[in-house]
């Protein structure tokens, strides 16, 4: 089974923010220790409750391997 048979067809969303969102959106990404897309993802996603859906299997490979490396340091 391919992504798009599990997902559906990819589409992109595109959207412009004033200078002041942009400052505010990376404050608030940095605390949760995400990029200010993926939080804007997760927000948009909350607020439609679409829970089920993966906000980016990317980044959570990427958290793992790096984990991993750090608990192997040790």
């Amino acid at each position: 089974m391919g992504k798009d048979d599990k997902y559906g067809k990819r589409s992109q969303v595109s959207y412009r923010i004033t200078p002041i969102a942009r400052e505010r959106l990376e404050q608030v990404a940095r605390l949760f220790n995400m990029n200010p897309s993926h939080y804007a993802k997760a927000v948009l996603y909350r607020d439609i409750g679409v829970y089920t859906e993966p906000l980016d299997q990317r980044q959570k490979s990427w958290r793992r391997k790096k984990k991993k490396e750090l608990e192997d340091d040790f």
